[in-house]
């Protein structure tokens, strides 16, 4: 809080010299929110010295964020200011882009902002899409075959909880060859759930681990094994890690792993379910491993949303 001010200083000088002395004179200024402070009076104030049209790409609200920071308080007085700021310097821009028909609303009713809105949802790149079977077991035996790798290393009676393969050989996580050596999908393998993550607090993971407890308590045996996959790297991966380890997993198994960015939509698109344990800190905002797994025809498990 302390060094806050100074940063925003030093942000409205940073800002005003590229947008204000060095960039070229814009017909159009558009501004992703969050961040708000100091972004938005700057591109305001821009707006009206080089005479451009100010437009506001709303992802969510930057005084939700701070709200979560300090104890989620809406009558502290920096989120308070946060409020007013972001209403105030927001208000009247020229256009307004949501993401969500939440977000619109919100605006359109409460906020009651000048100028248009339009939603505009979020797509997924080209590269998320469901993959054939020849994709998936291409795939896993080259860069996905860590995953097999990780649970039959890192986890208690790994070899058990993959089950059998008909071609040992060809066999993978999820493929299998019949007895002309053409491929199918294996019938004892474990179902495949994936989640993303930044290990933040927005994101509970012991919602998960209930439930997945819940699960190793009432499945019979002719119930699916169930493998959740959970990438992404953040400052809460090494607890939950420790909570993992602990637990007593008989139909389940819980690994994390680190994935390039070319693996991420192989990975979804060879799974049975995706899940999302994003909290946003307005609920108004879709987060973007959702769209992401709509690429690649999942399922999706989600913290209930407003859309």
């Amino acid at each position: 809080m302390l060094w806050a001010p100074f940063k925003a200083i030093f942000l409205c000088i940073q800002l005003f010299w590229v947008m204000g002395c060095v960039s070229q004179s814009p017909d159009f200024i558009i501004v992703q929110n969050p961040p708000s402070i100091p972004t938005l009076v700057v591109g305001q104030f821009v707006g009206k010295m080089r005479k451009a049209w100010f437009i506001i790409d709303w992802h969510n609200f930057g005084y939700s964020i701070l709200n979560m920071k300090v104890g989620n308080n809406l009558n502290h007085p920096m989120v308070k200011f946060a409020l007013w700021y972001e209403k105030k310097f927001g208000h009247t821009a020229f256009a307004h882009l949501t993401v969500t028909d939440a977000m619109h609303r919100e605006l359109e009713d409460k906020w009651k902002v000048e100028g248009k809105i339009i939603t505009v949802r979020d797509k997924p790149q080209s590269d998320f899409k469901r993959l054939t079977i020849q994709e998936v077991h291409q795939k896993f035996t080259q860069s996905l075959k860590m995953i097999e790798d990780i649970v039959r290393k890192e986890t208690i009676e790994g070899d058990t909880f993959l089950g059998e393969y008909n071609d040992r050989e060809l066999g993978t996580l999820l493929t299998d060859a019949d007895e002309k050596g053409y491929l199918k999908w294996r019938e004892d393998r474990p179902k495949l759930i994936v989640s993303s993550t930044s290990w933040t607090e927005d994101e509970d993971f012991s919602i998960l681990l209930k439930a997945i407890e819940l699960y190793e308590e009432a499945a019979k045996p002719s119930d699916p094994r169930l493998l959740f996959v959970i990438t992404g790297n953040g400052p809460l991966k090494k607890l939950y890690e420790a909570k993992i380890k602990k637990m007593n997993l008989k139909k389940t198994r819980i690994i994390t792993a680190w994935l390039e960015a070319r693996d991420y939509p192989l990975l979804l698109g060879s799974a049975d379910l995706g899940l999302s344990l994003h909290t946003s800190t307005s609920g108004m905002d879709l987060p973007m491993k959702v769209v992401d797994m709509f690429g690649c025809g999942l399922p999706v498990c989600a913290i209930s949303f407003p859309w």
